[in-house]
């Protein structure tokens, strides 16, 4: 006698029930969210449609990066706003509404939102995700910094560094 293990009576009436052309309608809300994770290299996708990410630089470098982005993806920036520890921006192409968001979170830490949209309802994705990185690749290419006036090195934390 064969024993069907309790996952498996789960399973076996669903997949029944998703025969035909509702199955892979059906298993969209398990599969799409893998999906979504995975498509942009380290940029979150929220479930508002919000493309996101979090970068190890301050507020002032990143929108520096993210007006050279802009410029170099001849995206025509339409309005700017500029608060304490908050910069938004409104951005436009021939089809799409970009609305972009960077919040100071620390003094070297700013999250960076995109929201490209098209009409009312329509997301662009990918635009989103182009848009962040191409404002990371503007950061790297900067010229680095002029090292901060750090106090020198005390012979202990010398030999802390190994």
């Amino acid at each position: 006698m064969r024993v069907i293990r309790p996952f498996a009576r789960f399973l076996l009436p669903f997949f029944l029930f998703l025969s035909g052309c509702a199955a892979p309608v059906a298993l969209l809300p398990v599969v799409l969210p893998g999906v979504i994770t995975g498509a942009g290299a380290g940029i979150s996708y929220s479930f508002t449609n919000i493309a996101y990410k979090t970068l190890t630089y301050a507020i002032e470098d990143v929108d520096r990066a993210n007006r050279d982005a802009l410029e170099r993806m001849s995206i025509r920036v339409v309005k700017r706003k500029v608060k304490k520890n908050s910069i938004k921006i409104k951005a436009e192409t021939r089809k799409l509404a970009i609305y972009i968001t960077m919040e100071s979170m620390t003094p070297t830490l700013t999250r960076i939102k995109v929201n490209a949209k098209r009409l009312l309802i329509f997301k662009d994705k990918t635009t989103a995700f182009e848009v962040i990185y191409q404002t990371e690749r503007s950061l790297l290419e900067a010229p680095p910094k002029a090292p901060s006036e750090a106090p020198p090195m005390t012979p202990a934390e010398k030999t802390d560094l190994g």
